[in-house]
């Protein structure tokens, strides 16, 4: 993100911009001492010299060139917001910030700093500072958002800047260098969304939803974007997997065209992974792209499908087998919506929590085993495990975006877990239920290739069973309906199922030769 802090001179531009970018850890930049350096004289010299506009031709050279930088806190020269220019700059992928102040304490700050500035040199400068305040406040007001610094210190300046951003949440980032994206995690961040939508400067922006989840928080998503001055359209789907086809992308489509949404468009997708998932599929495809945002109401969509850019709808014959890798702007997941999610999808999404652990993280697998209690009261155990979780998939998504080699350890439980979801219609099990089954299989598999101990799988089906999910494939489910979905699967390769197999707690690797009838065998033992 770029935080770019405007205002009159005296604000506190620079010693706020200073402390937040320590705070945050990006690079901190002052656009008057670039150009002090690069003139290799004071501003005041180069006004008395060579002018106002000479000066102000330079400054705008420079907000061009700093404002392509990423992650990045750019303290401006108080006239910089006159330009109509630097503001278009300054305002792509970044947030404007307006420092404001009273023309008494600008005077004192300013004769406290060591005398007045060029444009203060006159004989009543407070006069002055309320002509210019004036002439200015309407370019001012540009800004997205504002703080009064009057009786606070730069660092309580800075740390109201971040809770306005909500960058004092927890979070992750996926670095996949221009499409690189934010995840951001808490408790009330829905409230910042109409703030970082912002950043991206949407010309239209449309809400996906569903029946049940836009009831719930609809409201507040609507009054966070009204606020500042984001008037969406809102588009509402059933709420179910056996939605998530090519009739209810048609309908969004559709709609979007009848609004006359265009390129610089933004769709919001308020929901689960349903919701996620057609809403990310409509925006790779609408006009051939246009921005989408993810907030994941369900466990399971905030720690897997919101994360890694993967979209697509279903198809009677496979799951996910119609979509595209196309990555989100923003991920803003509130742990808030949790308490409203039903206990059964709560667990659900457990598995794909528990997957994490198996693939790529035994300490985690451990800390689910033992406080299970702060995690299922939603407690800060929650937030802790939805971060780690998001930082796995981050980390292995950065490295394969598009799933060419390590991005494939992510399917861990889905080869069995999909093909269950496809064999019974999306309509018995939820899909971290269908996974919990799949992953279950794998180990069985992997214990009966050898790769695998015994101790092992019984630790993973224990932790499993802890948080209420399926272990194996109900008696009443044909096994050779599942055999034959695995087929018709993205994870096929040259005819044979791909599985990802755990060697212990915390690793894994991909098999693609996996006996077919060792596959039947697992499936029909243990059977419930």
């Amino acid at each position: 993100m770029k935080i770019v802090l405007t205002g009159f001179m005296g604000t506190g531009k620079t010693s706020v911009g200073k402390e937040l970018a320590r705070k945050l850890g990006y690079e901190f930049i002052d656009t008057d001492t670039l150009i002090e350096q690069k003139e290799g004289v004071p501003i005041s010299i180069i006004f008395k010299k060579k002018g106002e506009e000479y000066f102000r031709a330079l400054e705008q050279t420079m907000i061009k060139e700093v404002s392509q930088i990423r992650n990045v806190v750019i303290a401006t020269g108080g006239g910089v917001i006159k330009n109509k220019k630097n503001v278009e700059n300054l305002g792509r992928r970044g947030i404007i910030v307006w420092l404001k102040a009273d023309p008494e304490i600008i005077l004192k700050r300013v004769m406290t700093e060591g005398g007045k500035r060029p444009l203060l040199d006159v004989k009543e400068p407070l006069q002055e500072i309320n002509k210019l305040l004036a002439e200015r406040l309407k370019l001012y007001e540009q800004a997205d958002t504002s703080v009064n610094t009057n009786y606070i210190t730069p660092r309580e300046t800075a740390g109201e800047i971040m809770e306005m951003l909500a960058l004092n949440a927890e979070g992750a980032a996926v670095d996949l260098n221009e499409k690189s994206y934010d995840i951001v995690i808490g408790s009330r961040v829905l409230d910042k969304i109409g703030l970082r939508i912002k950043e991206f400067r949407p010309s239209r922006v449309a809400v996906v939803s569903n029946k049940t989840v836009f009831p719930l928080y609809g409201d507040a998503l609507l009054k966070s974007l009204r606020e500042h001055n984001i008037v969406p359209e809102v588009l509402l789907i059933p709420d179910g997997e056996e939605y998530k086809n090519f009739l209810w992308t048609y309908y969004l489509q559709g709609e979007l065209l009848k609004a006359r949404f265009d390129r610089d468009s933004l769709l919001l997708a308020l929901g689960g992974g349903v919701v996620g998932d057609i809403t990310g599929f409509v925006a790779s495809t609408y006009m051939r792209g246009i921005r989408y945002v993810q907030v994941p109401t369900t466990l399971l969509a905030q720690v897997d499908s919101s994360v890694g850019g993967k979209t697509g709808v279903n198809h009677p014959l496979g799951k996910n087998m119609i979509g595209a890798f196309y990555q989100p702007s923003l991920v803003l997941i509130d742990v808030d919506t949790l308490s409203t999610l039903p206990r059964r999808e709560f667990y659900a999404g457990m598995a794909e929590i528990i997957k994490y652990g198996v693939i790529a993280d035994g300490a985690l697998f451990n800390y689910l085993k033992t406080n299970m209690e702060g995690i299922v009261s939603l407690g800060d155990d929650i937030v802790d495990v939805i971060k780690r979780s998001c930082q796995i998939k981050a980390d292995v998504v950065s490295k394969d975006e598009r799933e060419a080699g390590l991005r494939a350890i992510l399917n861990f439980g889905h080869t069995i877990g999909h093909a269950v979801e496809t064999a019974t219609g999306y309509k018995t099990f939820l899909h971290g239920e269908a996974v919990a089954i799949g992953m279950c299989a794998a180990a069985d598999i992997a214990v009966k290739m050898g790769i695998f101990d015994k101790h092992g799988s019984s630790l993973l089906k224990d932790l499993v069973k802890t948080y209420n999910l399926p272990e194996s494939v109900p008696e009443d489910i044909n096994v050779s309906d599942i055999i034959n979905a695995m087929k018709i699967d993205k994870k096929v390769k040259a005819g044979r199922p791909r599985f990802i197999l755990p060697e212990s707690i915390g690793n894994v690797r991909i098999e693609e030769d996996v006996d077919g009838e060792m596959i039947k065998d697992v499936l029909s033992s243990g059977r419930s």
